[in-house]
């Protein structure tokens, strides 16, 4: 395909595309089709024809319009009001543009020279981050695809803090993670891949929400050190995954100051609040940590993935990551050479998603949308105390909140999936202290207050029908 041809065919493709994904969207905002099919995955792959496709090849524009279309019907549909189950953001223009702009230059800011503008992209946006949280004037930050992936850095960090060797040498095999049973299944994932194995994350005592107790670090430091470990770090959460709940930050930052323990706050949903004076307060102490993550698919509306891992000095990372590279890394350059500082070699201009935002959109439509969707959860949160037969085992501090329909008892998963077949709600789920929950994540800025009156009433006719 010659030059002019390409340009053509990204031309008229990518505007027939486009307009095909638009039509899409503005369908699933009025909530109009299912928010997310129940079908199997052979069914799936029937529908999309995926044998026919990759064994003949030969896909015309309009095969490939009608695959688009069947694509979108068949994916969850984050923009539709009855979209409630997970922590991942409806797309916004501002970030498909960062999409595109980056599949049209497939630039990787592993050096600088390879891609001055999203090098700089990056590093402004991090420190945008690192502002936020209060580490400006001293911290660094990367950006990485995820929060499982930033938790990891967090914690290898932590983990050379703790034992400098460790980097070098490996594992010395005594090292425990402290973490609450509601963190993240990534810190336990990441304890294994460092070598300290799953039984290295020591779960601390909490209240009957999951919430950290501080009264129970002491004890729980004293027995660690009882049995000859060394603590790598302290995770708290900012907020629970299952919850939407917020640890005691402050709390637990003492405990550590006082013991010489590293502080990971775990904030890839919940650091969003940071730009709200609203709820800032909930994160009040982070800035008393040593690490942090913040992911900008969720509450900031980007496209996944997109993950700031924030750390309050630049020297924790002295150990860690630089490598003999000299076909890539030139000493001059490395304090702007974003592959220094990640586990990670080739990705994507990730923090382009975020800057385009800001500059799009603003800072404050950002803010806006966080104490909207915070505001809707305790929305729900209402409307189940006005009702008998539902109820809710705490106040949200976030867009997240657990519940459950009483006549139902246990059987909230079974409530959960007829809900699912019915096609116009998609909850998730979350079992708190042993007991099964439906979990609601509000994330659609087309979901309202009418809207969660009518998920309670329709739940009500899915369990009678």
């Amino acid at each position: 395909m010659s030059h002019v041809d390409l340009v053509d065919d990204v031309r008229e493709v990518g505007t027939a595309v486009l307009e095909t994904l638009a039509a899409h969207i503005e369908t699933a905002r009025t909530g109009a089709g299912e928010v997310v099919s129940s079908a199997d995955i052979d069914t799936v792959a029937k529908r999309l024809e995926l044998r026919r496709w990759i064994e003949e090849g030969g896909m015309t524009l309009p095969e490939l319009l009608s695959f688009v279309t069947t694509y979108s019907d068949i994916s969850a549909g984050h923009h539709h009001p009855g979209y409630m189950a997970h922590q991942i953001a409806p797309s916004d223009t501002p970030g498909v543009v960062a999409d595109l702009l980056q599949a049209m230059t497939n630039n990787i800011p592993l050096v600088y020279e390879l891609a001055p503008a999203a090098a700089a992209v990056d590093r402004a946006v991090c420190r945008w981050m690192l502002d936020n949280v209060g580490w400006g004037a001293t911290g660094l930050g990367a950006m990485t695809n995820g929060g499982t992936l930033g938790n990891l850095t967090a914690l290898l960090a932590a983990r050379s803090h703790a034992d400098a060797t460790a980097w070098r040498d490996g594992n010395p095999g005594d090292l425990v993670i402290f973490a609450p049973a509601t963190s993240h299944y990534s810190v336990r994932k990441a304890a294994a891949v460092m070598g300290l194995g799953e039984r290295g994350v020591y779960p601390l005592r909490t209240d009957v929400l999951g919430r950290i107790d501080p009264a129970e670090l002491e004890p729980a430091l004293a027995e660690v050190r009882a049995q000859g470990k060394r603590p790598v770090a302290v995770v708290a959460n900012g907020c629970a995954t299952g919850t939407g709940l917020y640890d005691p930050i402050a709390e637990v930052a003492q405990f550590c100051e006082a013991n010489g323990l590293w502080f990971h706050v775990d904030g890839a949903h919940g650091a969003a609040a940071l730009i709200s004076p609203r709820h800032r307060g909930l994160l009040a102490g982070i800035e008393r940590a040593d690490s942090t993550v913040w992911d900008g698919h969720k509450m900031l509306r980007t496209s996944a993935l997109c993950t700031g891992v924030l750390f309050r000095e630049k020297r924790y990372l002295d150990t860690m990551f630089k490598q003999d590279a000299s076909y890539l890394y030139r000493p001059e350059a490395e304090d702007v050479d974003p592959g220094q500082y990640t586990f990670e070699t080739s990705k994507a201009p990730l923090g382009l998603k975020i800057l385009l935002t800001l500059a799009y959109r603003g800072e404050a439509s950002l803010r806006s949308y966080v104490e909207r969707q915070y505001g809707l959860a305790t929305d729900l949160w209402e409307l189940i105390q006005e009702r008998a037969d539902f109820t809710a085992p705490y106040q949200p501090q976030s867009n997240i909140l657990c519940f459950r329909y009483e006549p139902w008892g246990d059987r909230q998963l079974e409530l959960r999936s007829r809900l699912i077949q019915d096609g116009r709600f998609y909850l998730s789920s979350f079992a708190l202290g042993g007991r099964p929950y439906l979990r609601a994540a509000l994330m659609s800025p087309t979901t309202d207050r009418q809207t969660l009156n009518d998920l309670l009433e329709v739940i009500v006719k899915v369990a009678e029908a």
